[in-house]
């Protein structure tokens, strides 16, 4: 065994252009950049403290997977979805995630379980708190993939990062923004009260190690919260074609 351990090739130190990349995911996956942001591949760099090669290595990746859009003049924006591509990602979210929560009720370790129920019990408490803030959206994010980690598959937990990439601007910013007009206020009050109701559920289903009880839950919680996305977003239109709008 020792012999075997001297052979095998140490783990590679991770490239700057692979730390950029990382750090955009997490800015994409945790609501700092939203749906229309736009910033230069200059600004980027500064705010990353990096050169410029990195940056544009890493932005390339993610806009080839369509996470971000490359415009002229060296800038990059986050792009809107029509509608019908954000009902297509929610059909693949419900697929993916809900078998990831199935596995993970089956699958996860006592200390797993445990942390997931903590990061649920931090969630409902920032949301009493401060709802509509950056803490919220994070704090959402940490419960989702600490439940699909769980489930211990690689590659479910690949497919469902990716489509967080592209649709998580859209799930945080329904999360994220606080309510300004009554029916922004109305919405946010329904969508405070299902995240709740869907967490809580996941939770006893993890307790009971019920797979399809965990399955049900986060399938409700993609739908009713994509539902209340469309009709925040259903009033606006742009060039006569749906488009999910904050």
């Amino acid at each position: 065994m020792g012999e075997l351990q001297e052979r095998l090739p140490e783990e590679r130190p991770r490239t700057l252009s692979e730390q950029v990349h990382e750090t955009l995911c997490e800015m994409l996956l945790s609501g700092q950049l939203k749906p229309r942001d736009r910033i230069s591949l200059r600004d980027l760099a500064e705010r990353l403290g990096v050169s410029m090669m990195p940056v544009r290595e890493a932005v390339s990746r993610l806009a080839a997977g369509g996470a971000l859009l490359v415009e002229p003049k060296r800038a990059v924006q986050v792009p809107l979805m029509s509608a019908e591509d954000f009902a297509d990602l929610t059909e693949m979210r419900v697929l993916t995630e809900a078998q990831a929560a199935r596995l993970a009720a089956e699958r996860a370790t006592p200390e797993e379980i445990d942390d997931i129920l903590a990061l649920a019990d931090r969630f409902e408490a920032i949301l009493d708190t401060a709802y509509g803030s950056p803490e919220a959206v994070a704090a959402n994010k940490d419960l989702h993939f600490a439940l699909y980690r769980a489930a211990g598959s690689k590659v479910l937990m690949e497919m469902i990062t990716m489509l967080w990439l592209k649709v998580g601007p859209i799930i945080n910013f329904d999360i994220g923004v606080k309510a300004e007009v009554p029916l922004e206020e109305e919405i946010g009050r329904s969508r405070t009260h299902h995240s709740r109701a869907h967490h809580r559920q996941l939770c006893d289903a993890l307790r009971a190690r019920d797979g399809d009880a965990a399955a049900q839950a986060v399938t409700e919680d993609i739908r009713v919260a994509a539902e209340l996305i469309r009709a925040y977003g259903a009033a606006e239109m742009e060039d006569s074609r749906r488009r999910i709008l904050p």
